[in-house]
């Protein structure tokens, strides 16, 4: 399935719950109903909220990541939203020590829907440099919140 058209940063503000400096997505190229694909440049801004000691460590790439599927989940969730949160990161494959290097220019972040049922999904992931150098890639359980409540 071809990709749909592309969000900007405002169109992404008003789909996920990161907000302001929060939010680490600038673009999203598009979406199909299982993949997504974005672009940041905020990982060179030097008030980048994931920044200590003045520099952005690649685990922030992982946020990044799962951002973009939390955007995903709100495209093609249709009427069926759910809040939802990371419970865990795993396989994570970090191939540099930080992420505020200016030779990686715009990142490409890709997320792939592998897994998803009534009680979460599970998003594969994929931050690479503008040239295509695989920066970190992994895997992110995302569980959804009851929201039902409980009768005591």
């Amino acid at each position: 399935m071809p990709l749909t058209a592309a969000l900007e940063r405002a169109d992404i503000l008003a789909l996920i719950p990161h907000q302001g400096r929060s939010c680490l997505l600038d673009t999203c190229l598009g979406w199909t109903d299982t993949t997504l694909s974005a672009q940041t440049r905020m990982h060179l801004l030097p008030d980048n909220p994931l920044r200590a000691n003045g520099r952005l460590g690649a685990g922030a790439g992982a946020e990044m990541a799962m951002q973009a599927a939390a955007l995903h989940g709100a495209l093609t969730a249709g009427r069926e939203k759910a809040p939802g949160y990371l419970a865990v990161l795993r396989d994570m494959e970090i191939a540099v020590p930080w992420l505020d290097c200016p030779d990686y220019g715009a990142l490409a972040i890709d997320v792939t829907r592998e897994q998803a049922d009534s009680a979460g999904m599970i998003y594969g992931f994929r931050v690479s440099s503008e040239k295509g150098e695989r920066l970190l890639a992994g895997r992110g359980i995302v569980m959804f919140r009851s929201i039902s409540t409980v009768n005591a």
